[in-house]
């Protein structure tokens, strides 16, 4: 009898920790490819810059590639890969090239400092030339229309020059936002944001240059469509939920106004 009761002990230990087992590993193995990934992008940057050193640029871009091509690279590893990418036209006079990885560094890392002892002037004046130009410009929203009284929902703003670190704002509030690309944001909107018919104003702030917003987008929020249900008590203390219309019978004075009541959807 006492083997049977562990045996089920037993079973019933593993039949609850096996979910969270199954649950944890994938966990595990995203850690550790994350890091390995990291740490293979280090690596290949390093040696990019060493290629980059000696004049090898064919092979220094390769490398760079490769690094922005990994899965799961941190905005920061990104950032140095394009600055490198950058330093690399530059040295073969290729303009535009240079312009398109000094424009994804500052979309990277918005706030980058110039570092005087690594950063040559030309990559400095690209820097400053391109900061300029990165003004956030909203061109539309989904969805532009809610009703008052809504949960919850994402709102994605569309547009352009959009930077890690943006943030979407209603009517001047910073809003919980997630980077998605240069050209599009989401941001989650909680239910005591829309209680009221109107309009809200939506913009975007760029953390670049001490600060850039964009245009603004209104979203409107619309009377809600939903039936004017009332909860009520009725005989024995029962509550429930009631459409309530007030209708004045005849035209006589001594008729007393009647109240109908439609029927209810049940008991909450």
């Amino acid at each position: 009898m006492k083997n049977f009761i562990l045996k089920f002990f037993l079973l019933t230990i593993t039949l609850i920790l096996l979910p969270a087992l199954t649950l944890v590993i994938p966990l595990n193995n995203y850690f550790e490819l994350y890091a390995q990934t990291e740490e293979q992008c280090e690596e290949q940057l390093a040696k990019a810059e060493e290629e980059y050193q000696l004049g090898k640029w064919t092979e220094a871009i390769e490398l760079i590639e490769q690094c922005l091509k990994k899965p799961n690279v941190a905005e920061s590893e990104k950032g140095k890969a394009y600055r490198l990418l950058g330093l690399v036209y530059i040295a073969i006079q290729l303009e535009k090239e240079a312009n398109d990885a000094v424009k994804n560094l500052l979309i990277m890392v918005p706030n980058y400092k110039i570092d005087p002892d690594r950063d040559p002037p030309s990559l400095k004046k690209i820097i400053d030339n391109t900061a300029q130009t990165l003004n956030p410009l909203i061109t539309s929203i989904t969805p532009n229309k809610i009703e008052a009284g809504e949960k919850g929902f994402t709102i994605t703003v569309n547009g352009k020059n959009f930077v890690y670190g943006s943030v979407v704002k209603l009517n001047g509030t910073n809003k919980s936002t997630s980077y998605i690309s240069s050209a599009e944001l989401k941001a989650e909107i909680p239910p005591g944001d829309i209680l009221d018919e109107g309009e809200i104003n939506i913009n975007v702030y760029s953390p670049i240059l001490g600060g850039k917003t964009s245009n603004s987008e209104k979203l409107i929020i619309e009377k809600s469509s939903s039936f004017p249900w009332t909860w009520i008590t009725v005989g024995g203390g029962a509550i429930v939920a009631a459409v309530v219309a007030v209708l004045t019978l005849g035209g006589d004075d001594n008729v007393p106004e009647t109240t109908i009541i439609a029927d209810p959807p049940g008991r909450p």
